[in-house]
């Protein structure tokens, strides 16, 4: 849906996807190396755009763009959707950086501040798929507790996949925010060294 969330942290930031960006997801969603363990999408982006068009029209859904605070230069895609007033959740996902990008600690800690801190909502959850373990571990290590394991729940490239959902909630989220907000400071800080 449109919206006018912007969030930012030391180096990186988050703000609303738009029509422009439609090449920039394109390319990302379309490297053989980035989407082994993502949903297929056209590689025309002609079709990226009619997708993003339709999801302004969406409502509990945000979309943003990750990127360089400094220069403004895009490393990649998260969103939250699925989100529930009703249940005050929402998930995360649609979570891709460009190769080399170092904002993978910093960009979930955006998406969780703009979940928590700007959209109040109680809990996040993500699904990752089982054999993406390398995310899984990322998950795991980041603080978010597994709570389920979803059998055959995506079909990707014609298979049945399974996933690993996590869930961080709003209680746990201040303790998270502090401990990994220090971690990309000390990383910000080596970086400009």
């Amino acid at each position: 849906m449109r919206h006018s969330i912007s969030v930012t942290c030391v180096r990186y930031r988050l703000r609303p996807v738009t029509l422009e960006d439609a090449p920039f997801v394109v390319a990302l969603r379309t490297d053989p190396l980035l989407n082994r363990f993502i949903h297929e999408i056209s590689p025309r982006i002609e079709d990226q755009i009619a997708w993003l068009e339709r999801y302004f029209l969406r409502l509990g859904d945000y979309y943003f763009i990750v990127e360089d605070a400094d220069s403004a230069e895009p490393q990649g895609t998260v969103g939250l959707y699925n989100a529930s007033a009703e249940l005050s959740c929402a998930e995360w996902g649609r979570w891709i950086l460009k190769r080399g990008s170092l904002a993978a600690l910093e960009s979930v800690w955006l998406i969780c501040e703009a979940a928590f801190s700007t959209l109040h909502f109680a809990t996040l959850y993500s699904r990752t798929l089982a054999d993406n373990r390398k995310v899984v571990s990322f998950h795991d290590s980041f603080g978010a507790c597994r709570v389920a394991v979803l059998e055959k729940h995506f079909i990707v490239r014609g298979e049945p996949k399974s996933a690993i959902e996590h869930r961080i909630t709003a209680a746990e989220w201040p303790i998270l925010r502090a401990r990994h907000y220090s971690t990309v400071s000390r990383l910000a800080s080596r970086a400009q060294r």
